[in-house]
């Protein structure tokens, strides 16, 4: 699978990360924002906690983090 975030690009996950991220809790994130409510005050924070989860994996991916990390 090959994820792709605006800031860090895109990268192939695969394996344990991959059905991480095809579960049903990880996937329920995508109509939770990261800002609560307040995506109704500015259209431009409508970070879902979804693309935040995916965003910070893939930031500690790109660092070289571990799976654990």
């Amino acid at each position: 699978m090959i994820v792709t975030d605006k800031i860090y690009g895109g990268f192939i996950i695969d394996g344990i990360l991959e059905e991480l991220i095809y579960s049903s809790p990880v996937q329920r994130l995508k109509g939770v924002y990261q800002g609560g409510s307040s995506y109704l005050v500015n259209q431009e924070w409508d970070v879902t906690r979804y693309e935040h989860s995916i965003s910070v994996m893939l930031l500690i991916k790109k660092f070289g983090g571990s799976l654990e990390e």
